[in-house]
């Protein structure tokens, strides 16, 4: 009897020791009842500082982010940034998502800086060890009388300049009739 109840048990043992090791591994609330994504972690009004030789560099203000396990989904987004020349310039979108050093504005994203340059556009990438905003959706860029519109672009935050895609640009003279 004894003998019995020590293979039935080391029976079970090894039966059970199977079953957890083909089993995934438990993980608690990655995705909610409808199916998304559940964050590790939720930040409100959060700031990052991007410090560089004693400055700051950049400030990113957000309403709300949402730490995921490789990404970081950021709403309602306010970045500023200072160019070589020391102009300020500030990028506003509604949306976007931070993977791998690269923003991803989604949404209603506006840049402009202090000196009139401005530009609209959705789906805009900033790379931020190489510091430049790139889209290659429709776009359109202003910079004191003139006015683009384009394809695509590439602009290089530090150095203000741009290259783009398919652009039409309109030039209004001051003081012309």
């Amino acid at each position: 009897m004894a003998v019995r109840l020590l293979v039935y048990s080391t029976l079970l043992f090894f039966a059970m020791m199977l079953f957890l090791i083909i089993k995934e591994p438990y993980t608690i609330n990655i995705v909610d009842q409808n199916g998304n994504l559940v964050p590790d972690i939720e930040l409100f009004n959060a700031q990052n500082y991007q410090i560089k030789e004693g400055t700051i560099e950049s400030i990113v203000h957000a309403d709300r982010v949402a730490r995921y396990k490789d990404f970081d989904k950021l709403y309602v987004i306010n970045a500023g940034h200072k160019t070589k020349e020391g102009l300020h310039g500030t990028l506003i979108s509604d949306e976007g998502t931070l993977q791998d050093n690269v923003m991803h504005f989604q949404t209603n994203s506006h840049y402009a800086r202090e000196d009139g340059v401005a530009l609209d556009g959705e789906d805009i990438f900033y790379d931020l060890k190489k510091e430049i905003l790139s889209s290659e959706k429709p776009f359109d860029f202003t910079q004191k009388q003139s006015r683009s519109h384009g394809l695509s672009f590439v602009y290089q935050m530090k150095e203000g300049t741009i290259s783009a895609t398919n652009i039409h640009s309109f030039i209004q003279q001051l003081g012309k009739k």
